[in-house]
C-alpha cells in the first residue's frame, strides 16, 4: 500500500455539498470572485484577462487542485494556448515540484491528499484559495508586465 493509496472508494461517496459548503464558510471572499461552480469545482474570474482558475476536488484520484477552466458566459475559452507562450514565466513564478502538477493541464497545481477524511476538509478549502491565490497573481505579474512590453 503506497503513501496515497487510500483504498478503493467511489467519488460518490464523497459529501460534495459539504465540503463547498465548507469552502464559503471559511472563504466567503470567494463568493464575490465566482464565476461559476459545480459540484467538483469552484471557478474564480479573473475578468481582466477573460480567464478563470478552477478549483476543484477529486477524490476518486485523491487530490485537490487549481487549474485554467473553461467558461463560455465568462469569455474564458482556450485558455491553455492564449497561455501558452506566458507558460514559462509563469511557472517560474510558481516554483512547482514535478510532483505538483498534472500533465495534460496545462498551468495547474494539485495537492494529493484523503479527500474522504472529513478533517482535511479546512487544509484543503486553505490550500486551495491560497494555491489559486498564488496563481493569479503569478498569471497577473505575467500578463500585467507583457501588455507593458516588459516580461
Amino acid at each position: 500500500m503506497s503513501e496515497f493509496d487510500f483504498g478503493a472508494r467511489r467519488a460518490s461517496e464523497f459529501r460534495q455539498r459539504g465540503f463547498w459548503t465548507l469552502f464559503a464558510e471559511r472563504h466567503s471572499e470567494e463568493r464575490a470572485l465566482m464565476a461559476r461552480r459545480g459540484p467538483w469545482f469552484w471557478q474564480r474570474g479573473l475578468p481582466d484577462f477573460a480567464l478563470v482558475l478552477s478549483m476543484y476536488v477529486a477524490p476518486a484520484q485523491n487530490h485537490v487542485g487549481v487549474f485554467f477552466g473553461r467558461n463560455e458566459k465568462f469569455g474564458a475559452t482556450q485558455a491553455w494556448s492564449r497561455l501558452k507562450p506566458f507558460q514559462p514565466a509563469i511557472e517560474a513564478r510558481l516554483e512547482l515540484r514535478p510532483e505538483q502538477s498534472c500533465e495534460g493541464l496545462g498551468i495547474n497545481s494539485m495537492w494529493r491528499v484523503n479527500c474522504y477524511a472529513e478533517d482535511n476538509w479546512p487544509a484543503m478549502t486553505d490550500w486551495l484559495v491560497t494555491e489559486c491565490s498564488r496563481i493569479e497573481r503569478a498569471v497577473t505579474e505575467v500578463l500585467g508586465n507583457a501588455g507593458d512590453g516588459g516580461s
